[in-house]
């Protein structure tokens, strides 16, 4: 397979509009999120995952490019490619920025996962606490140890 630097760099520039999109889509989520508000929300998971589909299919294509040199399959394998010809030496700044804007996407990713991870115990415990199923409470025997107190409590009566 030739290189063809121009379309390394397509590969890249597309890869970082990606990127952007979902950073920006991850920081509506973020919102939404805060809001409490799920409306809109199906539609930025759909938003999410073509935009991850592109990106999957652009590392397949580089996977595919490192095969054919040769290299390992992998950050170091993709950095020892644009590092080793003069052609593509130009793409280690953009590849460096794509990089740390990915790192920026996962960690917002995080955030939300914990946010609403988060939102699922809260409704949870309330859904409990309307049922009258509230957590046993750990106890202390007489030896230290711990034991569960099993007990419902209703919220109220018809």
């Amino acid at each position: 397979m030739s290189l063809n630097t121009q379309f390394l760099r397509d590969m890249l520039t597309r890869d970082a509009e990606a990127v952007k999109q979902l950073k920006a889509l991850l920081l509506k989520e973020r919102e939404l999120l805060e809001q409490r508000q799920t409306e809109g929300m199906q539609e930025i998971v759909s938003l999410k995952d073509n935009i991850l589909g592109n990106l999957s299919y652009s590392a397949k294509q580089r996977e595919q490019l490192l095969r054919s040199a040769g290299l390992a399959t992998d950050l170091v394998g993709w950095q020892a490619f644009l590092g080793r010809d003069a052609t593509t030496l130009s793409l280690i700044p953009e590849w460096k920025t794509l990089t740390e804007e990915f790192v920026e996407c996962q960690t917002a990713n995080d955030i939300n996962g914990k946010m609403i991870n988060r939102s699922k115990q809260t409704l949870s415990h309330l859904l409990n606490l309307i049922r009258g199923q509230v957590a046993a409470p750990s106890l202390y025997t007489q030896k230290g140890s711990t034991t569960n107190h099993n007990s419902t409590h209703t919220v109220a009566k018809a």
